[in-house]
């Protein structure tokens, strides 16, 4: 599986490592899983000038769940997260009827990827659903990345008796459609869908919190927290654009530096994982600051030790005190002067 814990803004620069997200092979190395590319809010890196609105595209409602996706271990089918077989996608395949069963066999034989998402009472982010559900969003052909036509797949859906997601045509006037649709409630948002392959995430207001992200910017604590949950992405989209840019300027110090101790706490693991655990226990204390070992210990283990100074990160992020006691760590500053902060009504 090839995934993603930091990103850095230079993380997805390309179309190759915007693919490097939730890929799936089998021991030979053959791929048996694509999800979907790494795509961005609107207004992340495109504004509404800069797209070309008249290019056929449909508008997808975006639910809020958990997106899922089969493959085929040793003909056996089993439901994936974006980072492989977890909790929620066990969890997700209990609900999976004959038609989804059955639709996902078919596709997988072809070399598609059907993905879905998996919305429950038990598996709420933000929106609420009354009863569990699994929606086909998209197929995508597993060696190309080719998404099948929004028609082909509404078609699909119908031939297995699946929910596929709801579909609206085009956009006429993008500046009206997104104004109205940040106001809109209960939903999570929209996906401006391209023939082409290009996606487009438009998020409420509502669900953002604009009101709790503009007030929460101005504690360091809530920034880190952001950055260490990963949810800048979605809290920039809606921020005026000179504190978007700070933020994103803080993301990027923290993420480098998160990566950096990564890749130092690797190297020094391979080059002395044959040592007893005693004496690589005692050359750790001599070689790392106390706060590292718990992630140095982690890799020695053979697991990721990102996991384990991200878990650093966001405790820190509990109080601007914690955040204090670990900027010698990440190198990061955060700091409200020169922004246009709005008054806030409490």
């Amino acid at each position: 599986m090839i995934d993603y814990v930091f990103a850095v803004p230079e993380t997805f620069g390309s179309a190759v490592s915007r693919e490097c997200r939730g890929l799936k092979f089998d021991a030979d190395g053959r791929i048996i899983g694509r999800p979907f590319h790494k795509f961005f809010n609107l207004g992340e890196r495109e504004r509404i000038e800069d797209i070309d609105w008249s290019a056929p595209h449909c508008i997808l409602d975006k639910l809020d769940g958990s997106m899922v996706h089969p493959v085929l271990l040793d003909s056996t089918l089993v439901f994936m997260t974006r980072m492989g077989a977890t909790v929620q996608a066990a969890l997700a395949q209990t609900h999976a009827d004959e038609g989804v069963l059955g639709l996902s066999r078919h596709l997988l034989a072809g070399g598609i990827t059907p993905i879905f998402e998996f919305t429950s009472p038990g598996n709420r982010i933000v929106v609420a659903y009354d009863t569990p559900a699994l929606t086909l969003l998209a197929a995508r052909a597993m060696v190309s990345g080719t998404y099948l036509p929004q028609a082909d797949l509404v078609r699909l859906a119908e031939r297995f008796g699946v929910r596929a997601v709801t579909v609206a045509g085009r956009i006429a006037d993008p500046k009206r459609f997104v104004a109205r649709a940040r106001q809109e409630a209960g939903i999570e948002g929209y996906v401006v869908c391209f023939d082409d392959g290009h996606r487009l995430k438009l998020k409420t207001d509502g669900y953002v919190l604009r009101h709790k992200a503009l007030a929460g910017v101005q504690f360091e604590k809530n920034v880190l927290a952001w950055v260490a949950t990963g949810a800048v992405d979605d809290v920039v989209a809606i921020l005026p654009p000179d504190i978007a840019a700070r933020v994103l300027d803080y993301q990027g110090t923290v993420n480098a530096a998160l990566a950096a101790r990564a890749r130092e706490i690797r190297a020094f693991v391979d080059e002395n994982r044959s040592l007893a655990r005693k004496d690589f226990a005692a050359l750790t204390m001599q070689r790392f600051d106390k706060r590292l070992t718990q992630a140095v210990f982690t890799a020695y283990d053979g697991k990721d030790p990102s996991i384990a100074l991200q878990m650093l990160a966001t405790r820190a992020a509990a109080s601007d005190l914690k955040v204090d006691a670990v900027r010698d760590l990440f190198g990061m500053r955060w700091s409200v002067e020169g922004l246009g902060l709005p008054e806030l009504e409490a």
